[in-house]
């Protein structure tokens, strides 16, 4: 910083520095011959006023400050663009997905946004319309398409148990059973669809004959808190073995 500079301060009169051609000694501690320095360092700024200190330090910084400043508000530009723009996307996804009222247009909504939440529930609506009309095969694919739209989200658990039990239906007891129980004992998924399973799991034990296997299954789904429904029936059925 330049003598020139620490001049403009708000209190220059005050602080300005003595000039080295008058050959001046203040106390002996400074020669005649003695060059001044020309920039002032932090120790320079002992004994100056804090107005000047705060007009040195934008002196020396203004640069960084604003672009610093420039930057944030790029950022936060950048930010409220992206969630501004994310919510009209929503919107007109949200808008595109009111409009799919058949099961081909649903099918044609789930193809053009395939990755996104509604895609995996316009899925599972057709998937639930061929399990109603029976289509067992076709319900289970597209109980399995849907999931991979569904990650992370509570109808995953949903879409899982439709597949399970389609493959229980559709004649495949063993393998139909196994995916029954791997819904029940995932941790991740909602408790309600994992209670359904439990219950669904423990009829289809009883019906295969594994009645200890059964009993087990049932007990489990009516001593876990929060089923509901499905504890309350799960211990009915409990009950009906003893």
């Amino acid at each position: 910083m330049s003598d020139n500079n620490f001049r403009k301060g708000p209190h220059s009169a005050k602080n300005k520095p003595i000039s080295a051609e008058k050959n001046e000694v203040i106390d002996g501690a400074i020669p005649s011959a003695d060059e001044r320095k020309t920039v002032i360092l932090d120790e320079d700024l002992e004994g100056v006023e804090f107005e000047d200190r705060v007009w040195l330090y934008w002196i020396r910084n203004k640069n960084f400050i604003l672009g610093t400043v420039a930057a944030a508000f790029i950022i936060v530009l950048g930010v409220q663009g992206w969630k501004l723009y994310t919510a009209n996307k929503n919107a007109k996804l949200a808008s595109a997905y009111e409009a799919a009222l058949t099961p081909a247009q649903l099918e044609e909504f789930a193809k053009n946004n395939s990755g996104t939440k509604l895609a995996g529930v316009a899925l599972i609506q057709n998937a639930d319309a061929a399990y109603a009309e029976g289509k067992y095969p076709e319900a289970k694919k597209l109980y399995s398409q849907a999931q991979q739209n569904l990650s992370k989200t509570v109808l995953l658990g949903r879409a899982k148990l439709g597949e399970a039990v389609c493959i229980y239906i559709s004649g495949d007891k063993a393998k139909g059973e196994a995916a029954l129980k791997a819904v029940f004992d995932d941790e991740t998924l909602a408790q309600s669809y994992k209670a359904q399973a439990g219950y669904l799991l423990g009829l289809a034990q009883k019906q295969a004959g594994k009645t200890a296997e059964a009993k087990e299954t049932l007990k489990k789904v009516s001593e876990t808190k929060g089923d509901g429904v499905f504890a309350q029936i799960a211990q009915e059925a409990l009950l009906q073995m003893e």
